[in-house]
């Protein structure tokens, strides 16, 4: 067992502090101001709803437009659908999302019981943020605040979401990812892992979680029993790994195992891959090996389990059906089941959901069980939610500090991956004088060409995209190739094998040039023996290309640790 290091160990206490804050009950004012929902026992709560009613509280629907339809309002008003899902596709802007949030919670409020929805998203940071309008704040990825060793800033990241989240009345988050990065070949959880140390991921993924649990925001901690090992998106596919108990026990269980030991994780998502030496048969979410028998009653795990989508390739593909899918995940112990996206889809579960009680092929008893978790999972967080919402230049004021707080905390992940033995490159800094250097930037997203143009205003910069055909991409090649030979160096941002193809040619041709990583950190190694220096961030949004820039062109270092293998 590796001995804990000291930032390990603040975050130790800090999250001491924080547990002690959650369990101080809510003042008599606060509750005075919730509905009568958070006042009443669960077991009466339950004791008067029908089994429509039970069915609606284990749905979560997401909706394609930027606005409720009139069938879903209905299906919410009438307790037919308990929880939503927000996606990218619904925003135009935040007072939109504030009133799609905001009529949401009015049909509950109006509805027989008063239950209030779980509104939920995936803000996790970096490449993964589902909620996203003009002048929002972004938190950095798990990979740079991993790199960075540092979890009071996976704190201040966790507080930045939250507060954004608050702000917008959504009050359920499906992060963070408490997967361990263990194979150089993922490429669906990659930067969004905040390591390959089972220890770091733990005590990256406590300090996340505890900081939503201020604010009332369910963290949603995923992708039990891992995603780390895959090299597949369960997206577009359904297939196993066949990662050994002892590594699943020793590695990726790790961080899950000591969450529940400390009381700190509530709810958690299930993910779609088969796991050969868990269960060859059935994907996580769809278990009761795992997710009965492994999460449950080898873990000690008691609160909310949830399915990833299971309109996604890896369920659906498997059962051949949406309700052969339902049915498969309610027995394997799943609480709440996601269907994010297809209407007729939904229409179909909600029509035939009944049927499957009614006729004994499910059991209403376990569905009790189910919403009663539910329930009680509502009272305790939404409750501190509703309660302790702020005015709006509060939590604007707090959102604001959080963010420059962020963008120094940014820059102690930046990465210094490789440096050349010669010229103007020193400690993980490059001195650059603009005077007796005619370089060139190739810029993949327009902000990289923003601060490439305010740090070196005299230099070129050709707009490269970020994922442009490649047909484009090469002839492109061939249209600056000349020009590039005319270089003293060129700087190349790049996030993806679009942009290696560029740096492939400039190691060919003898060009002088430099890597700057903004995405996937593996692409850029290979050109750590070829390119003059090679340095990372671990996303293409702020606040992490600001800060590359700053470590690697201003007066600082890359003071990061690489995260992974």
């Amino acid at each position: 067992m590796r001995s804990i290091g000291k930032p390990a160990l603040f975050c130790i206490i800090v999250s001491v502090s924080s547990l002690i804050f959650l369990q101080q009950p809510l003042a008599a004012s606060q509750r005075e101001t919730t509905s009568g929902f958070f006042e009443q026992a669960p077991e009466d709560i339950l004791r008067r709803m029908t089994l429509d009613e039970k069915l609606g509280q284990i749905l979560i629907f997401g909706f394609e437009e930027t606005a409720l339809d009139e069938e879903m309002k209905e299906w919410i008003n009438t307790s037919r659908l308990g929880n939503i899902k927000i996606f990218l596709r619904n925003i135009t802007s935040k007072a939109q999302l504030t009133q799609i949030t905001a009529e949401i919670k009015h049909l509950t409020e109006i509805s027989d019981h008063g239950i209030p929805p779980f509104i939920a998203t995936d803000m996790e940071g970096g490449m993964v943020n589902h909620i996203r309008y003009d002048g929002i704040q972004l938190a950095p990825s798990a990979g740079l605040i991993g790199a960075s060793y540092n979890c009071m800033n996976c704190t201040y990241a966790s507080r930045l979401i939250a507060l954004t989240l608050r702000d917008s009345g959504v009050n359920m988050n499906f992060a963070p990812c408490v997967d361990v990065l263990t194979n150089t070949e993922n490429r669906v959880i990659g930067t969004r892992s905040y390591g390959s140390d089972p220890y770091e991921v733990y005590f990256m993924a406590r300090a996340f979680i505890l900081e939503h649990e201020k604010y009332g925001i369910t963290a949603v901690a995923k992708h039990f029993p891992g995603h780390g090992m895959t090299d597949f998106d369960t997206h577009t596919a359904a297939l196993s790994v066949g990662t050994e108990r002892a590594a699943l026990d020793g590695v990726h269980f790790f961080p899950y195992r000591y969450l529940i030991k400390e009381g700190v994780l509530n709810t958690c998502m299930v993910s779609h891959v088969v796991y050969t030496a868990l269960d060859p048969l059935y994907p996580a979410s769809l278990s009761p090996v795992i997710i009965n028998g492994i999460l449950r009653k080898e873990l000690g795990f008691e609160g909310l389990v949830i399915t990833d989508d299971l309109e996604m390739e890896a369920a659906q593909g498997f059962s051949g059906d949406i309700v052969k899918s339902f049915i498969l995940a309610f027995r394997s112990g799943t609480d709440l089941i996601l269907i994010s996206h297809t209407k007729e889809k939904q229409r179909k579960l909600l029509e035939t959901l009944p049927f499957l009680f009614e006729k004994g092929i499910l059991l209403e008893s376990d569905l009790d069980r189910k919403v009663l978790r539910i329930i009680r999972e509502k009272q305790r967080s939404l409750g501190r939610f509703y309660s302790t919402l702020p005015t709006d230049p509060e939590n604007g004021h707090a959102i604001h500090e959080t963010t420059e707080t962020l963008y120094e905390a940014s820059k102690e992940g930046i990465v210094e991956i490789s440096s050349g033995m010669f010229g103007p490159f020193t400690g993980g800094t490059i001195m650059i004088s603009q005077d007796l250097y005619h370089g060139v930037f190739l810029a993949p997203i327009s902000r990289f060409r923003e601060l490439a143009y305010e740090y070196f205003p005299g230099w070129e910069v050709f707009y490269i995209r970020y994922n442009p055909p490649n047909r484009e991409n090469i002839r492109r090649m061939k249209q600056y190739a000349d020009q590039l030979k005319k270089y003293d160096l060129v700087i190349i941002g790049m996030v993806n094998e679009k942009q290696a193809a560029w740096a492939r040619f400039c190691a060919q041709e003898r060009i002088p040039f430099i890597v700057l990583s903004m995405e996937n950190p593996y692409v850029a190694m290979e050109f750590t023996k070829d390119a003059l220096f090679v340095a990372a961030c671990f996303s293409p949004y702020s606040p992490e290309p600001e800060a590359l820039f700053e470590c690697v062109f201003g007066d600082g270092a890359c003071p990061g640790r690489f995260p992974y293998e």
